[in-house]
């Protein structure tokens, strides 16, 4: 049984949508396996892959500062250790397949509709900061004009109201 790709899965980041979809296609190429060696071929492949696309969004969430960077490295780090015991699992003879599909199912989903997603979201409204503060709208206010009526004061213009 297959995962299935959706595009709620998109994060919007052209490069993390490509290796989600490679992600999700390395972990279906393992679930068809049907023999021990196939299986460890796909789950050694799967796991490699997972360890280099989650390099790479390490490396983004590094590069922006992402305040969440800490929490989201410990999930992809538990991810590899869960990935390293189904080798473990394969090789001794006590693989669970429907154990693995679950989880890696799981993993699809949460990783990437959790920890991505809000990651994609953090990203975009760093964007959408930065070409406010382009514009030379005060980012005070967000391109948002305050409430309350305008007073005239000493020849300036304030904002009269809750602030």
């Amino acid at each position: 049984m297959q995962i299935e790709w959706k595009d709620i899965y998109k994060t919007g980041n052209a490069q993390i949508d490509a290796q989600h979809v490679q992600w999700f296609s390395k972990a279906n190429y393992f679930l068809e396996a049907s023999d021990k060696e196939s299986r460890s071929a796909a789950a050694r492949k799967m796991y490699q892959y997972t360890r280099l696309h989650f390099q790479d969004e390490d490396r983004l969430m590094r590069s922006i500062d992402y305040p969440d960077a800490r929490e989201h490295t410990r999930r992809h780090n538990d991810a590899l250790v869960h990935m390293q015991l189904l080798l473990e699992q394969i090789a001794d003879d006590t693989l669970d397949m429907e154990k693995w599909r679950l989880f890696l199912a799981d993993l699809f989903l949460n990783h990437i509709v959790g920890a991505d997603l809000k990651l994609a979201a953090f990203i975009t409204s760093q964007k959408r900061a930065a070409k406010r503060n382009s514009t030379g709208i005060d980012s005070q206010w967000g391109g948002a004009v305050p409430e309350g009526p305008l007073v005239r004061d000493s020849g300036t213009n304030t904002r009269s109201g809750p602030l």
